[in-house]
């Protein structure tokens, strides 16, 4: 949940961006670990999604100051879009969309966001898709870091989100309606793919809890490894 000074930079940056675009604003959308239990203070982005009549060139530069300023604030930089880019999108980033209708806050205007509709099959391919190559960055990030155990931790951490993210997906895919928090989705997750320690572990550490313990940080990469394979092996099947 949002603190106060979290809210209190939303409300301001509503503000400033809705006297920047006037009517040419349809709507301004949080949406992410902001709008759940998921968000951390002071590690988690704001995420936001500006809808537009029609992305100009005059749109964009009328944003860019703005968005400088708040990115210093913590706002990441915003989803620029319009209708039509939305209606048109949604077989090829099915996820992204699909995660935003789900779990949004309408911040200002409409909510162009609650009719939108992902197709199964293309969400299906865009999952296997994105967890092929996040598993692949995976083991060349590894590669790269030369194996120190000192970067496998933040490694892990890095991409942990991704993966629950995946495996969310993959239990809609499955005739499941998951929770939004990841520690919910990595519960029902284990009843489909089997036990996730490591990712379980990692969460904890995430959200405060004790460091993975560097003796056996090689090893709990390898186990991870192994979580996440499954994970893009179940999308495979799904």
């Amino acid at each position: 949940m949002l603190d106060r000074r979290a809210e209190a930079t939303l409300v301001a940056y509503t503000r400033e961006v809705s006297s920047a675009l006037g009517e040419g604003l349809v709507s301004l959308v949080l949406y992410g670990s902001a709008v759940g239990e998921d968000w951390v203070a002071g590690r988690s982005d704001l995420n936001t999604a500006i809808v537009v009549r029609q992305v100009t060139l005059e749109v964009l530069e009328t944003l860019a100051p703005i968005v400088a300023r708040w990115r210093r604030r913590g706002l990441a930089v915003p989803l620029i879009v319009d209708r039509d880019w939305l209606e048109r999108a949604r077989d090829v980033f099915p996820m992204e969309l699909d995660d935003i209708h789900r779990r949004h806050r309408v911040l200002a205007g409409a909510d162009p966001f609650a009719g939108l509709v992902a197709d199964p099959a293309a969400l299906r391919r865009e999952c296997e898709h994105e967890a092929r190559g996040k598993l692949l960055r995976l083991r060349a990030l590894f590669l790269d870091a030369g194996g120190r155990p000192k970067a496998l931790e933040p490694l892990m951490l890095g991409s942990l989100k991704s993966f629950l993210v995946l495996l969310r997906h993959l239990l809609r895919l499955t005739g499941h309606e998951p929770v939004h928090g990841y520690a919910g989705v990595l519960a029902q997750g284990e009843a489909v793919v089997g036990p996730l320690p490591v990712m379980r572990r990692l969460l904890a550490h995430r959200a405060g809890g004790e460091r993975l313990r560097p003796a056996v940080l090689r090893a709990e990469f390898g186990r991870y490894l192994g979580e996440v394979e499954r994970i893009v092996a179940a999308l495979d099947h799904a």
